[in-house]
């Protein structure tokens, strides 16, 4: 069993990683070459917001394949939510989050920044993954008992 969940772990630490350096590699390519002093300090303050999100992204994928170890607790396995949950409760709250934050943002200002759609369709992708992953992770312990 433990070979099992720390095979899932290391699975989604890779899928983080890769998506992490998709990520950076995307928002990178975004960025607009600047003319004026004001355009210079908002391409400065969009670098440091794009460096802001990237770290909240990628604690917030450490943080969820760290939880995949909380399956060796016989309890959460065999629970289907709780197992769930540790799967898909931090990627499903982070995309509940940044939605919200998207539709507040479009509801009040009609714009979006391209970074923060960047992030919300890499977080729907990474719980798309860890559902997907669930998903096998069941099968497989189904095999197993």
């Amino acid at each position: 069993m433990r070979k099992i969940i720390f095979r899932f772990s290391l699975i989604n630490i890779l899928l983080g990683i890769v998506l992490f350096l998709l990520y950076r590699v995307i928002i990178d390519r975004l960025n607009l070459p600047d003319t004026t002093t004001l355009e210079k300090f908002y391409t400065v303050m969009d670098v440091f917001m794009q460096v802001v999100l990237s770290s909240l992204y990628l604690v917030a994928i450490a943080v969820s394949s760290l939880l995949f170890f909380l399956n060796q607790i016989d309890r959460i396995r065999n629970n289907y939510y709780l197992s769930f949950l540790t799967f898909s409760g931090i990627p499903l709250f982070f995309v509940l989050f940044v939605g919200v934050n998207v539709a507040l943002d479009i509801d009040q200002y009609d714009i979006i920044p391209s970074s923060i759609k960047m992030l919300l369709g890499f977080s729907i992708l990474y719980l798309f993954c860890t559902v997907i992953e669930f998903l096998i992770f069941r099968s497989k312990i189904k095999k197993y008992n």
